[in-house]
């Protein structure tokens, strides 16, 4: 039953996305949206607010599948519109520009131009592989998406028929051959998520918990590991972890951990919060990270890209590769040579984890000299200019700033 429905909806979304082809386009109408249009955040929130604030002659408006997500843009003054509503599907169809933060799923999919896609991608430059490099994950799916994309091209998200953006001379190497395009289809711009670390005016329900951390001059360490199998795999270094031992020896080295899972994990997870341990929820942090990534001492992580942004900050990272050599022959495989872009140290297990942020509180500054070289590797823009650079390049006005 499930899969007639699905053919009905394809073959009835067929004309409806050839006709919108032929729609006039409303020049400085631009729509936004992110994660599935399940989320409101990354690249493309922080363009959003951004020309809100800023460009009063572009009509940005938002896209969402979301009740949470639609009613904190509501609450923040800036227009929203459900996907798949009459006016969703209108929108979408006389769109001069679109915004995505992973694929065509973030906004209606079989209302808009696929040339008129800008993607924001939803993180920094890929450590494991994506898309059309990945060979692991993908494989049977991109399959797929080759033999049906010429007539239905919104059933295929990974196919860049219009431009990207990228923070460095690596990613935009790296986007070029993970999406198939062409070399002046990446724009060098700086990620919009990243002008956070520069403009501190986020504010999210969190705030509080990190404040009263820091009145009681508590470590704050945040913790954040990649997915396994897109979401269907086990985080195997949780669950061996004995938590209640755990957190005694964080309380000991005044220490509090907070653990921000994946988006893929973040609603099926059933740990529990410890005094000194505490999982953020989607609740706490508006639904997005960035709001409050600046605020921690330390960042724990595996194999996501994350580290390329939080080394802005120039705070220590650990890195918890505990499962290597399992990661890179079932999930992905990656790009560079981990050890060399990953500057700090590599624990094994939760035991050495603790020491490291031991040594991290009486000296921050170990790894310094490691951290700002891959820094400035991948970060070719230290300010809060990113944004305003997509912008300039998105309308072709001079992008020197």
């Amino acid at each position: 039953m499930k899969t007639i429905k699905t053919i009905i909806i394809s073959i009835i979304m067929f004309f409806v996305y050839w006709f919108s082809q032929l729609v006039p386009k409303k020049k400085k109408l631009w729509i936004f949206g992110a994660w599935n249009g399940e989320k409101y955040g990354d690249n493309s929130k922080y363009l959003f607010e951004y020309i809100n604030e800023n460009k009063p002659e572009i009509r940005p408006v938002w896209l969402t599948r979301n009740q949470e997500a639609y009613d904190l843009i509501r609450s923040k003054g800036f227009e929203v519109i459900w996907t798949y509503s009459f006016k969703g599907f209108l929108i979408s169809m006389i769109a001069e520009k679109i915004f995505i933060s992973v694929g065509i799923k973030d906004v209606n999919r079989y209302a808009i131009n696929r040339k008129d896609i800008i993607m924001m991608w939803h993180g920094s430059t890929p450590i494991k592989k994506i898309v059309f490099d990945d060979t692991i994950t993908r494989n049977k799916q991109l399959s797929l998406e080759k033999s049906l994309f010429s007539l239905f091209p919104f059933l295929g998200s990974t196919r860049l028929k219009g431009l990207a953006i990228s923070g460095s001379a690596e990613a935009s190497k790296i986007f070029q051959s993970a999406f198939n395009a062409k070399e002046e289809q990446i724009i060098l711009t700086g990620f919009p998520r990243n002008d956070t670390f520069f403009n501190m005016n986020q504010i999210a329900p969190i705030f509080t918990i990190l404040e009263s951390a820091k009145k009681t001059n508590l470590t704050t360490v945040i913790y954040m590991p990649t997915h396994r199998k897109e979401g269907e795999g086990e985080l195997s270094e949780l669950i061996s972890l004995d938590f209640n031992k755990f957190n005694h020896s964080l309380k000991s080295l005044n220490t509090k951990l907070f653990i921000k899972l994946h988006y893929f994990h973040l609603k099926t997870h059933t740990f529990e919060n410890l005094s000194h341990i505490y999982f953020i929820s989607d609740e706490d942090i508006d639904q997005d990270i960035y709001t409050v990534l600046n605020k921690f001492d330390i960042m724990i992580t595996d194999y996501s890209s994350v580290h390329f942004d939080f080394l802005l900050t120039q705070n220590p990272i650990i890195f918890a590769p505990f499962d290597k050599g399992k990661y890179l022959k079932n999930d992905r495989d990656f790009y560079f040579n981990y050890n060399e872009v990953t500057p700090g140290p590599h624990a094994n297990n939760w035991e050495e984890i603790l020491e490291y942020i031991e040594k991290f509180i009486h000296n921050p500054k170990l790894y310094e000299e490691e951290r700002l070289k891959v820094m400035n590797r991948f970060n070719i823009f230290t300010d809060s200019k990113n944004c305003q650079r997509v912008v300039s390049a998105i309308c072709n006005e001079d992008t020197s700033i």
